[in-house]
């Protein structure tokens, strides 16, 4: 099946909306000779297929996305849901018993990176870990979404590395983890390259996983293993919260995170690349803090 993608692209002060599909990139805006922009693809009201139908008659020639660089496919400043926990082979490579039972914690936007952004590593993140997620984008204002119907909110999906600070610095004695510090680093966590809308992914609990560093394989899974599956958590969120178009649900991560693992954390210069079969390859690297890379340079 053909997958249409969309990207969300930017070139000095200039945005655009480019439509992916068989390797071949098309203006969103030139193709329907209207302005096009990431909300008008995440409400989707007849876009998907007006875009389709366009490249399907040739009768825009493709655009090149050279000099480029990729923003987060979705709208300024979302909420970003992330799930803990939630995939069975995670949890039983930790050695902790699985629950299923929805668990978010909330980032504030300033974490999102895009699709080739460097990924600087925060003060003290000395055990920096990867983490590969299938992350769900909210299409339409949601509350109190019966689980039966959960998945017609959507506007589809995109992928995401929960890149994560691990160590023993970040447990509070009475309240446990300081997520805070572990994961809410500006731009620790990038999602992307582009927007599936979701009628081009009709089982979002049946796609490979793999994420790769300096081309070695780390993870390697399925959306099989969540515990809690995508319709699930968009259900358990709304009970208690509205979601808005754009808003952003990270389902979890599968097995090999090196904190579990063999404890190869990630060196500067390290590259990520995060994919899910579908979906799209997301590719980051690991830099240095600034004051890390001054005091090498002062050295």
């Amino acid at each position: 099946m053909s997958i249409t993608r969309f990207h969300r692209m930017r070139l000095a002060d200039t945005e655009r909306i480019v439509a992916e599909r068989d390797g071949r990139y098309h203006d969103a805006a030139r193709l329907l000779g209207r302005p096009v922009d990431i909300a008008d693809v995440l409400q989707d009201t007849g876009l998907v297929d007006e875009i389709e139908a366009a490249i399907g008659d040739g009768r825009v020639a493709e655009t090149s996305i050279e000099g480029w660089t990729h923003r987060p496919p979705t709208v300024d400043r979302p909420a970003v849901f992330c799930a803990g926990a939630n995939f069975a082979d995670h949890v039983a490579e930790m050695g902790e018993t699985a629950i299923v039972r929805p668990y978010h914690f909330i980032s504030p936007p300033t974490v999102l990176a895009g699709d080739g952004d460097q990924v600087r590593r925060p003060t003290g993140g000395d055990l920096l870990d990867w983490e590969v997620e299938l992350v769900a984008v909210i299409g339409r204002r949601s509350f109190e979404v019966a689980e039966e119907s959960a998945l017609d909110v959507l506007a589809g999906y995109t992928v995401g590395n929960d890149v994560s600070v691990r160590g023993p610095h970040l447990v509070h004695p009475i309240f446990g983890i300081d997520w805070g510090v572990a994961k809410n680093a500006d731009g620790l966590t990038p999602i992307g390259p582009a927007l599936v809308p979701a009628r081009f992914v009709p089982d979002p609990q049946a796609l490979a996983m793999t994420l790769t560093v300096d081309g070695i394989v780390r993870q390697q899974s399925s959306t099989a293993q969540m515990l809690v599956s995508v319709a699930a958590q968009i259900a358990a969120i709304t009970r208690y919260t509205t979601l808005n178009p754009g808003d952003l649900i990270l389902t979890g991560t599968p097995a090999g995170t090196a904190r579990a693992h063999d404890g190869a954390y990630l060196e500067d210069g390290a590259v990520m690349v995060a994919e899910i079969d579908g979906v799209g390859s997301l590719s980051n690297q690991i830099v240095a803090t600034r004051r890390d890379a001054n005091d090498r340079e002062n050295r």
